[in-house]
């Protein structure tokens, strides 16, 4: 009996399932960077002593190219860098516990204008840690730009977008209005393409440039082709920010869910300590608001997309979910089904889909994309 470990919040849960049980572990194909490789990367980042850097994504691989960018410039003499990083985020980037850098951790609600914070510095490097995104396509600088400091404009893209199905992977509308959005931002960013435990490649140079890359190159190598399943149990990955909200881990359900045949099952890991995680879930729960509401505002609620996902898909799949957000939230407000452990799903899948049942398991689905039934080639379109 194979014994898979899952990520669940900080802790990893046992999958004891049967080999005639198991379809696949699904996981993306990324061969990490040699050490020399890594630090070359990183060379010829033009970091000065009045120098900016944005952190916008939580990784441990964020951190772990945030640690050899500054130990980088400071052996060239660079012993003043300002790094910021957004509200949300700082919890789980904090450098100064991990080095003595003669660095500055800001939150980003100091950053009262973007464009004004960024004219005060010599040089601005964004960092993210691309991902897939089921609004934009691929999560990156210009994503996280939009979704923190233009409003307007993320009501703009919300708006672009074609229908209300999650489309992670496929360069739409909405993604190429970020690009066009940060052509005017003068700063350069680093992308990082890598899963939970290992980077690929990084991609330094001007914001359009890095996403546009970065993007291709995290399709290329964890936007895996599969035969459609009938069940699949994700986990968002070992990285902890996206176990800590409802809003953080749907983005790997969505991630996840063009694998299902109609009527197919998903259980999402999503233990949510940290609660919903955004305005829209919140006030839809809470019943102060509904689908249509959403819709006639014409201005973006932050996590707006995944009430209108949860809406449209609902009679196509089945959404289950492990967690300890309240059941009638849940259950009654969102339509999940909740299960108390890893056990109880895989008897409820064997009972409704049969003994001889196999079940697909995503553990890293934060940086995975499977697909079935399309060219995966197709769907990377380029601006």
């Amino acid at each position: 009996m194979p014994e898979i470990w899952l990520q669940y919040g900080k802790t990893d849960i046992a999958l004891d399932i049967r080999f005639e049980n198991l379809y696949k572990e699904i996981i993306p194909t990324f061969t990490p960077l040699q050490e020399d490789q890594f630090s070359s990367k990183l060379q010829d980042v033009p970091l000065s002593e009045n120098s900016l850097v944005i952190v916008l994504s939580s990784s441990k691989a964020t951190k772990q190219v945030l640690s050899s960018l500054v130990d980088t410039a400071t052996g060239k003499g660079v012993n003043e860098i300002t790094i910021v990083t957004l509200p949300k985020l700082k919890g789980f980037i904090d450098i100064q516990n991990d080095n003595n850098y003669s660095s500055s951790l800001l939150s980003a609600s100091d950053l009262v204008s973007l464009t004004g914070t960024i004219a005060k510095f010599e040089k601005t490097v964004f960092l993210s840690h691309s991902a897939y995104d089921p609004l934009f396509g691929f999560e990156g600088t210009p994503t996280h730009v939009l979704r923190n400091f233009m409003d307007d404009k993320m009501s703009e893209a919300f708006s672009l977008r074609t229908n209300d199905l999650p489309s992670p992977g496929i360069i739409s509308e909405p993604y190429r209005l970020a690009l066009s959005v940060c052509k005017d931002i003068e700063a350069m960013s680093i992308e990082i393409v890598g899963n939970s435990n290992s980077i690929s490649d990084i991609y330094c140079g001007s914001i359009e440039e890095s996403f546009t890359k970065s993007s291709s190159k995290l399709i290329e190598n964890s936007g895996v082709e599969e035969h459609r399943v009938k069940s699949a149990i994700i986990s968002p990955g070992s990285d902890l920010l996206y176990h800590t909200t409802l809003t953080q881990s749907l983005n790997c359900l969505w991630n996840s869910v063009h694998i299902l045949s109609d009527h197919g099952t998903a259980i999402l890991l999503g233990e949510s300590s940290g609660g919903l995680g955004s305005k829209a879930l919140e006030m839809f729960v809470e019943g102060r608001t509904d689908v249509s509401l959403l819709r006639e505002n014409g201005k973006y609620v932050e996590g707006q997309e995944h009430v209108m996902f949860l809406e449209a898909m609902r009679e196509k799949y089945d959404f289950g979910i492990i967690s300890t957000l309240p059941e009638y939230y849940l259950k009654t407000k969102l339509g999940l089904k909740t299960f108390d452990s890893l056990k109880q799903v895989l008897t409820n899948l064997l009972l409704r889909y049969g003994k001889n049942h196999k079940v697909s398991v995503l553990s890293d689905a934060r940086y995975t994309s499977p697909r079935s039934g399309i060219g995966i080639d197709n769907e990377l379109k380029h601006p």
